[in-house]
């Protein structure tokens, strides 16, 4: 499985809702969006893969150096 690194910005309201969330599967944050990262493509929870605009994708420039953007991943950032 491909590690992607992901920043996700939320309010102190949203990061509550989170924390209670993943209390009630007794699970940390991380792990919660990490469940919710691998989920299904068809569930409502799941994320999904946007393709990095500077390397188009490939996780390269010019064909040898790797993209700083996605560290080589060729997607961005996962979007809910």
């Amino acid at each position: 499985m491909d590690r992607i690194p992901i920043t996700i910005r939320v309010t102190a309201g949203e990061k509550q809702m989170l924390r209670k969330r993943a209390a009630k599967y007794g699970l940390t944050i991380n792990s919660l969006i990490r469940f919710w990262v691998n989920s299904e493509p068809s569930s409502p929870r799941a994320f999904s893969k946007v393709k990095c605009a500077t390397c188009n994708g490939t996780g390269k420039l010019a064909g040898e150096y790797s993209c700083n953007k996605c560290r080589g991943a060729g997607f961005s950032y996962y979007e809910i």
